[in-house]
């Protein structure tokens, strides 16, 4: 009945074979549904994650149908089960950096508030940060679906595909400096894409402590600390709101700069 089905669809591949190929497209599939928090990340529920994740096999059939080359079997198939995971793992971690940038210059913000003890859970990332964090953490998923990244984002990860084969090992010709230097580098900017974001309302709360540190060295009987907290809070939603165009078009450079950087991934495992 397979036989029948696989010459339905004009799929000249063993059975075997296809089931065997299937299962690495499947493991460079699931990690990406966990990890990427556009794609649900933790919210979604397991067994939904992994139909995706074979709807996603399903779609790269024809394409796995025209794969040369012998399937491996033993350890040699393992090793290639295992490298998959690591592409998968890989370009998941990659995409869900920048935002969790934008979930740290939330928390930046709701810290030089003092309001960073009242927490929620993004349950997308799986973490749990301050108010402003969530905001900007779901406002940066929303505007990024609104786009369409996922739909680049995806068509690059089936283009990956193409680039890496399934039944190939990343060949590395320009070595693996490259790689960790990018991975350094995307890892470090989720510092330096949190501090950008929230430098506006950061610096504005900075000012507004040295204004009320003033008024206290000039009228010590002023209780600073009570009139302070909810000055400083309306600061900084203010700032916020004011900046929120800025913010907007931050959202939309870093997270094209994200998928710049996912591509280029591809390319160098790839390569």
């Amino acid at each position: 009945m397979l036989e029948q089905w696989y010459q339905a669809l004009g799929l000249p591949i063993d059975p075997e074979a296809l089931v065997l190929v299937s299962a690495l497209v499947f493991a460079r599939s699931l990690p990406l549904l966990f990890l990427n928090p556009f794609l649900g990340g933790s919210v979604v529920p397991g067994p939904v994650k992994m139909a995706t994740a074979f709807t996603f096999v399903v779609l790269l059939l024809p394409v796995l149908s025209q794969m040369g080359g012998q399937v491996p079997t033993g350890v040699p198939y393992f090793a290639l089960l295992i490298k998959e995971l690591m592409v998968g793992v890989t370009l998941g971690f990659v995409s869900g950096l920048v935002f969790l940038a934008f979930s740290a210059s939330g928390r930046l913000i709701d810290m030089q508030r003092g309001v960073n003890m009242a927490e929620t859970m993004i349950f997308q990332l799986k973490e749990r940060t301050s108010l402003m964090g969530q905001l900007y953490s779901q406002s940066a998923i929303i505007l990024f679906l609104l786009a369409g990244g996922h739909i680049v984002y995806l068509r690059g990860f089936f283009s990956s595909f193409e680039l890496l084969p399934v039944l190939e090992f990343p060949s590395f010709s320009g070595g693996t400096v490259p790689i960790l230097t990018d991975l350094a580098r995307s890892s470090a900017d989720v510092l330096l894409i949190a501090l950008q974001l929230a430098a506006p309302a950061v610096i504005a709360l900075f000012l507004t402590d040295v204004a009320f540190g003033i008024i206290n060295r000039a009228s010590p009987q002023i209780n600073v600390f009570i009139v302070s907290q909810p000055a400083k809070v309306a600061v900084g939603i203010f700032f916020v709101l004011l900046v929120l165009r800025v913010l907007v078009e931050q959202y939309d450079v870093h997270t094209q700069e994200m998928l710049v950087t996912l591509y280029r991934f591809i390319g160098y495992m790839g390569s």
